[in-house]
């Protein structure tokens, strides 16, 4: 488990800034039906719940998509939860954490998130320089994977991450009993395993989804009489 630690911390960071992305992307400010509480207006426990979130960020604001959910405040105490478990400093720092949640938001073209988590980056003494530094990064990334997905190009891990169906360090093999130490994947081959394996299967599926070309007939065209 320690080694694949350092990819589930981040795995958990994109999960959770895409959670937040869609709740303010979708509603925003001002949708009708579902307005932003004002925190001055606010309930007792979310009133509670937005103080704990200004003193995290070191705002006086509260987040939008706080603000949204906070009209379930059990809801958003839980997602809340999760948001401050996933960015605060661990064995990734709360910068680097910052950093991923700019480019998740960058790739999944989401105003909010974008904008949110470059001012936690300045804020958390990032400068210009290393703004355009992960911005280079996600973008040029970014183009690389969507001209192989274009091509519908193989995975090439196969030599470097050979496959192994042992489960995730400490879960049960196929007609139970742990995963003997040895044979368990480390936290680099694992990841790319699991990316060459999602690749491959999304291929199968835009190839299943594809209409089958009509069969051509081999007959020889009548002539007109």
């Amino acid at each position: 488990m320690k080694e694949d630690a350092l990819w589930y911390e981040a795995a958990q960071v994109v999960g959770v800034t895409n959670a937040l992305n869609v709740v303010a992307d979708a509603f925003g400010a001002g949708t009708p039906g579902l307005p932003a509480l004002d925190p001055a207006a606010a309930a007792d426990a979310a009133r509670a719940l937005f103080d704990d979130v200004r003193a995290f960020y070191h705002s006086t604001e509260v987040p939008l998509p706080f603000r949204l959910m906070a009209h379930d405040p059990a809801y958003a105490a839980d997602v809340w939860e999760a948001v401050r478990r996933a960015f605060g400093d661990n064995r990734l720092s709360r910068r680097l954490k910052e950093a991923l949640a700019f480019a998740v938001s960058l790739t999944s073209r989401s105003p909010f998130g974008t904008a949110f988590h470059l001012a936690e980056m300045r804020r958390l003494g990032v400068g210009e320089r290393g703004v355009i530094e992960v911005l280079g990064v996600t973008q040029m990334f970014s183009s690389y994977t969507k001209i192989a997905d274009t091509l519908q190009l193989e995975p090439d891990m196969g030599d470097i991450a050979p496959a192994d169906p042992s489960p995730a360090p400490g879960g049960q093999v196929p007609g139970g009993g742990q995963v003997p130490r040895g044979r368990q994947v480390s936290g680099t081959s694992r990841a790319k395993i699991s990316k060459g394996e999602r690749r491959v299967a999304s291929k199968a599926s835009r190839m299943s989804a594809s209409p089958a070309p009509a069969p051509v007939s081999r007959r020889a065209a009548k002539k007109p009489v």
